[in-house]
């Protein structure tokens, strides 16, 4: 069975419901929207990315198949400079699955933009629970800084110094490398004993997996980028490579969202599991009635029919509600940090982690030989 297919289906097994509340936000700006790619010999690293953004034109219906989204293509940017949210989509993903989240966060007065992690998508999942999953997606989004900071019409619109990050799923994980956090495994070894066999990193194919991601570590290089000033990790996954003291070095403002029906990233075990870890120093809010799926915007009706489990785990209904709090929340969270500039926290340069030189042993001199007595 393809690992997509059975990533949905172990997603479907354990949906549970609870009510959700309401919370509502009013538009400021029409957005435009626009795309990059770049492609570097030198680091092998490939860029895709979508670019919602304050624009003076009127949105129309754009069609980027098997998505439709509204916005104004290559639209005239309204003058000035505006935070920029870096979005990671979850292994489920595509840089177009939180298209209304994006383009809402931009009506806000934030520059978004959504990278795909190739081969940590929709389309392949080949790296899922691996290092090399969470490694490429820090280098994904530092390069998608630099690309848009370079790019002589979309670096106008952005001020370099009020950057953000948000993340869902295996991207909230990634969000905390890139803000600071240190993997360290040390609550892997009882991880499955807790969470149970049917936990989906808990059969042997990921178990397998994450046993070489940890023999991996410790990390002799910190993953952080202080140009991030702001962190927001939404159903983030991988919580049992963290400890305590994962985040000595951990300096942005973090908002964590659990996703209670989550049933690739429990909340008990990740989310929840980091909120404490944390010691009361990061946002927390619950969405109780979201999963994956419905942290997503609508699917395609081609990719709903293909992916059922993913693109109908909730009604339409449900899907607006919790899209207004989570939207609203990210909102007040990036509208407060990166907003004005005056809350802007000062993020130090990465540790040194390169291991201390083991001093070499000192040859140890022979003992002195016992003095023989003379006899007469």
């Amino acid at each position: 069975m393809p690992i997509r297919r059975l990533v949905f289906i172990l997603l479907l097994l354990f949906q549970v419901f609870v009510p959700a509340r309401v919370a509502v936000a009013a538009d400021s700006y029409q957005v435009g929207f626009r795309t990059l790619g770049q492609w570097s010999a030198d680091t092998n690293l490939r860029l895709d990315v979508n670019i919602w953004y304050p624009s003076i034109r009127p949105p129309r219906e754009l069609n980027y198949a098997p998505w439709t989204i509204t916005a104004a293509r290559n639209g005239k940017a309204v003058e000035g400079r505006f935070p920029l949210l870096l979005l990671s989509h979850a292994s489920p993903g595509t840089r177009f699955s939180y298209h209304d989240t994006a383009a809402r966060l931009a009506s806000y007065g934030f520059v978004v933009a959504a990278p795909t992690h190739a081969q940590d998508c929709m389309d392949d999942m080949s790296l899922l629970f691996t290092w090399r999953q969470l490694e490429n997606r820090t280098k994904e989004l530092s390069g998608a800084i630099d690309l848009l900071l370079n790019d002589p019409e979309l670096a106008a619109s952005i001020d370099k110094n009020r950057i953000g990050l948000l993340g869902f799923g295996a991207g909230g994980t990634a969000a905390l490398l890139l803000g600071g956090a240190l993997p360290d495994c040390i609550s892997w070894p009882d991880y499955c004993a807790k969470a149970g066999r049917q936990d989906i990193y808990c059969n042997r194919w990921a178990r397998d997996r994450v046993d070489a991601v940890c023999r991996s570590l410790p990390l002799t290089k910190s993953l952080a980028d202080p140009r991030i000033k702001a962190v927001a990790a939404v159903a983030p996954g991988f919580g049992m490579l963290f400890s305590p003291a994962s985040f000595r070095y951990f300096h942005p403002p973090l908002l964590l969202i659990a996703a209670e029906r989550d049933a690739m990233n429990r909340p008990g075990l990740h989310a929840d599991a980091i909120a404490r870890l944390m010691n009361g120093k990061a946002r927390y809010m619950s969405l109780p009635d979201a999963d994956t799926g419905a942290l997503m915007s609508p699917c395609p009706e081609s990719l709903a029919a293909e992916l059922p489990e993913l693109c109908r785990s909730v009604s339409p209904e449900e899907r607006n509600v919790i899209h207004q709090r989570m939207d609203d929340a990210l909102n007040d969270f990036f509208l407060h940090f990166l907003g004005s500039g005056k809350n802007l926290p000062t993020i130090p340069p990465p540790p040194d982690l390169t291991p201390s030189p083991q001093p070499q042993a000192q040859p140890t001199a022979p003992a002195p030989r016992p003095r023989q007595r003379r006899t007469r």
